[in-house]
């Protein structure tokens, strides 16, 4: 029995497009994702992906949004002290895997291609007014300088542990599980 594929929407298409392209970065990097590759897990072909993108930048533009909107969707938890390693740096969150892998390409694509940079330092100022909106809303009395050398650090503290994720001992110690609540004390009072 033979089946028929039906036509997908705009959105699905491009979608998939996109989900293609994240499956190639994820093992290659950007650089070596080819449109054929994206193309074919995409179950289009190359021109059809010339329908809904330009060419590669704008997919890779289109993650960087997606990914902004994701990470400003679950802003406000990310500033919950309670069980913060654990709900960002569990071994068995694939899906923290993957955004600490395709970070590091959207960054990287970024240091060397400014259609990319330009997204992504936009990306970067809309994230940095949500956290500072959400850090006010917390800290009523806090100035802005103070709320952003907090939400700086706490970025740093959660950057640095995806950069050094294949070196960190898991499961956490006791004794590092007291040293990031001291410092996520510090970094957000009660």
């Amino acid at each position: 029995m033979r089946t028929i594929k039906l036509p997908l929407d705009n959105d699905l298409r491009k979608q998939s497009i996109i989900d293609a392209t994240v499956q190639h970065a994820l093992t290659k990097g950007f650089h070596k994702a080819s449109m054929n590759e994206i193309a074919k897990s995409a179950e289009l072909s190359v021109g059809q992906i010339y329908r809904y993108f330009a060419h590669k930048d704008d997919i890779i533009c289109a993650l960087v949004e997606q990914f902004t909107q994701r990470k400003l969707q679950f802003m406000a938890s990310f500033f919950d002290k309670k069980d913060w390693l654990d709900r960002h740096f569990t071994e068995s969150n694939l899906d923290n895997n993957h955004m600490r892998i395709m970070h590091a390409e959207i960054k990287a694509e970024a240091a060397r291609n400014p259609v990319i940079s330009k997204i992504y330092t936009e990306s970067h100022k809309r994230l940095k007014e949500g956290a500072i909106t959400i850090m006010k809303q917390l800290y009523p009395t806090m100035d802005k300088n103070e709320a952003m050398a907090r939400i700086e650090m706490l970025i740093t503290l959660k950057e640095g542990l995806l950069v050094r994720w294949d070196f960190q001992p898991r499961p956490f110690s006791k004794e590092m599980r007291q040293m990031y609540n001291q410092i996520l004390d510090t970094i957000l009072p009660d």
